[in-house]
């Protein structure tokens, strides 16, 4: 008898999680929905940005003239931001995008 209750508790609350998934998924599609409807916006580029950001730095070995020596590496990152603005819902939105990885040493 005790087993029959714990299956049919643990199968109730199987279900009434299956029915709040169902429900969760259908506000989203919703939302996704009224965001695709109001999604005529005038974006107009307002600023863009380049800037350099140091990220790491590591040491390798180099032979030189059969002298073994320990170079230290710098990593910079090339990052760039664009500023977007919309004027008919006073919207703005920015993009970071990584362009460029430099090594100080080619190796």
């Amino acid at each position: 008898m005790k087993k029959l209750l714990t299956f049919t508790f643990i199968l109730a609350v199987i279900m009434f999680q299956t029915d709040s998934l169902e429900a969760v998924k259908e506000n989203t599609e919703n939302d996704v929905m009224k965001e695709e409807i109001s999604n005529n916006h005038k974006w107009k580029q307002t600023s863009s940005e380049m800037k350099m950001v140091h990220a790491d730095s590591h040491d390798y070995d180099v032979w030189r003239n059969f002298i073994k020596k320990t170079v230290t590496c710098d990593i910079t990152h090339k990052i760039k931001t664009e500023v977007w603005y919309c004027e008919l819902h006073n919207h703005t939105k920015s993009e970071v995008s990584l362009e460029e990885t430099i090594h100080s040493y080619k190796h």
